[in-house]
C-alpha cells in the first residue's frame, strides 16, 4: 500500500512540475489507462480540463474521468461525468456508450429504476441500430428485475423462440 502511494505522489509531483501539451498529458492518460492505474488517469484527465478546457483532448478526458470513477466504483461521479459528456459532446463516437452508461449506472449501481427506464428509452431513440440496442432492450425488459431473475427470463424468451 504504502508502495502504491509513493507511486502515486511521485507522477503527480512529475506532472505537476512539468509544462505539458494537452497531447503530451493524454499520452499520460493512455499509459495509466492501459495499466489500469484509475488514479492516475483520473488526476492527468482533471488536469487536462482544468489547464486546457477546451483543447483537442478535453472531450476525451471527459470521457476519461468518467470511466476512471466507473472503475473506482464510484458510481455518482462517473455518471455525472458521463452524462456531462454526452450533454457536451452528443456527435462524438463513446456518446452512445455514455448514454448507456449512464441508464446502466441508474439501473444497476443506483437502483433507480425510473431514470433508468428514461435514459435507455432515450437510447433507443437516439441510436437504434447501435450494436448496444438489444442489450439497452434487455435492460429495460428486466427493470428491476436481481441479476438471477433477468437470466431466468432470457432462458424463458430463448425457450420460447425455438419452440416457435
Amino acid at each position: 500500500m504504502l508502495k502504491y502511494f509513493f507511486i502515486v505522489l511521485f507522477s503527480l509531483v512529475g506532472l505537476s512540475c512539468s509544462n505539458l501539451s494537452d497531447e503530451e498529458l493524454w499520452l499520460k492518460v493512455e499509459e495509466a489507462k492501459a495499466g489500469n492505474n484509475w488514479d492516475s488517469t483520473m488526476l492527468v484527465c482533471q488536469r487536462i480540463l482544468a489547464e486546457y478546457p477546451d483543447g483537442n483532448y478535453a472531450s476525451w478526458a471527459r470521457f476519461g474521468l468518467a470511466e476512471s470513477y466507473r472503475f473506482k466504483n464510484q458510481p455518482r461521479e462517473a455518471l455525472d461525468n458521463y452524462k456531462l459528456f454526452y450533454e457536451l459532446h452528443p456527435d462524438k463516437q463513446p456518446s452512445a456508450l455514455s448514454l448507456f452508461l449512464v441508464g446502466y449506472i441508474y439501473n444497476n449501481n443506483l437502483q433507480m429504476r425510473d431514470s433508468a427506464k428514461k435514459f435507455y428509452e432515450q437510447f433507443l431513440l437516439k441510436y437504434p441500430l447501435h450494436d448496444l440496442a438489444p442489450t439497452v432492450k434487455f435492460e429495460l425488459e428486466t427493470l428491476g428485475l436481481s441479476p438471477q431473475e433477468a437470466l431466468d427470463e432470457k432462458q424463458k424468451t430463448k425457450r420460447s423462440v425455438v419452440k416457435k
